[in-house]
């Protein structure tokens, strides 16, 4: 089968292809693992524009089998040695074929200097929990909804110079120390306090940022990725050309809302999102357009219908 499948990267043209993919592909998922309605979660698989961000970087890959698109993997891969399997989906009908197992050695070959790989899935699915553990994925953790695999290649992590492990730093106090290009995996750095520190690109990926601040920041060309950061508090901050896209507020949930407050946003766009129940209150609206229609005027006109 090896000769016949092969991996390339997902373009932006192909992404009405693969959004009909996932939807075939969750929609059996739902059906095979799940009740009452319920689906996976796999944010923006029906959205043509999520599967256009996701080739960024040129790690969202196509499945193909003779010639065929077949599924997707999409890798995520941060410092020097940690690579996520973020999403992994093979169509129904080419699933069982021992497939599975030679897209992950094809995604090894790919990124040979990885030393650790993790993924999750869901705990409704023994088929997948089989499939990671024969292919020496290890559970690591799991909750009510998720299991979480780890697969490590020692032989790749000896090679790695300065590796610190299992070293206790709790409590210290690191001054004027040169911590540039480090890569930081698995770490407790809970309560921990960042002063006068220089910020910019890094990269935050999976890590829990819940009930933290950022003040007087520069963290500029910073990416925050599937972070849980409910709580936060972000405040005197630039944020230019910053690009907020894809947040969740969870609205299943009691007072979940996020507060914008104090902010210059001129010039700011807002688009493809859900804005009800959204409330602008003693608020600049010179030039502000809602689908090419001035506000102001809008108002204006909302007045004098009123007065009548």
């Amino acid at each position: 089968m090896s000769k016949e499948l092969r991996l390339e990267p997902i373009l932006i043209s192909d992404a009405l292809e693969i959004k009909d993919i996932m939807i075939k592909i969750v929609d059996d998922e739902s059906v095979r693992w799940f009740k009452n309605g319920d689906k996976p979660y796999v944010p923006g698989y029906n959205s043509i524009e999520m599967q256009k961000y996701h080739t960024w970087d040129n790690k969202y890959y196509k499945i193909i089998y003779e010639n065929n698109i077949v599924g997707v993997v999409l890798i995520y891969t941060t410092g020097k040695e940690h690579g996520r399997i973020d999403r992994f989906y093979i169509l129904p009908e080419y699933q069982n074929l021992g497939m599975g197992s030679e897209v992950l050695k094809l995604v090894e070959n790919l990124f040979q200097d990885i030393s650790i790989w993790t993924l999750d899935t869901i705990q409704q699915s023994q088929r997948n929990h089989h499939f990671y553990e024969k292919n020496g994925y290890k559970l690591v953790g799991q909750d009510s909804e998720e299991r979480y695999y780890c697969k490590k290649n020692n032989n790749i992590n000896d090679k790695i110079e300065k590796k610190v492990e299992s070293k206790d730093f709790s409590n210290s106090n690191l001054r004027n120390c040169d911590i540039s290009d480090v890569d930081l995996y698995s770490c407790n750095m809970s309560n921990s306090k960042f002063s006068n520190m220089e910020l910019c690109k890094n990269t935050y990926a999976n890590s829990n940022l819940n009930n933290s601040r950022f003040t007087n920041d520069n963290m500029s060309n910073s990416v925050f990725g599937d972070s849980n950061m409910s709580k936060v508090e972000i405040c005197h901050v630039s944020l230019t050309d910053a690009y907020i896209h894809d947040v969740n507020l969870d609205v299943d949930k009691e007072n979940c809302n996020i507060t914008i407050k104090r902010c210059d946003l001129n010039h700011s766009r807002i688009i493809d999102s859900n804005l009800q129940n959204l409330n602008i209150e003693n608020c600049n609206i010179d030039g502000m357009y809602i689908n090419g229609i001035d506000v102001e005027e809008m108002v204006e006109v909302y007045k004098k219908y009123k007065m009548k």
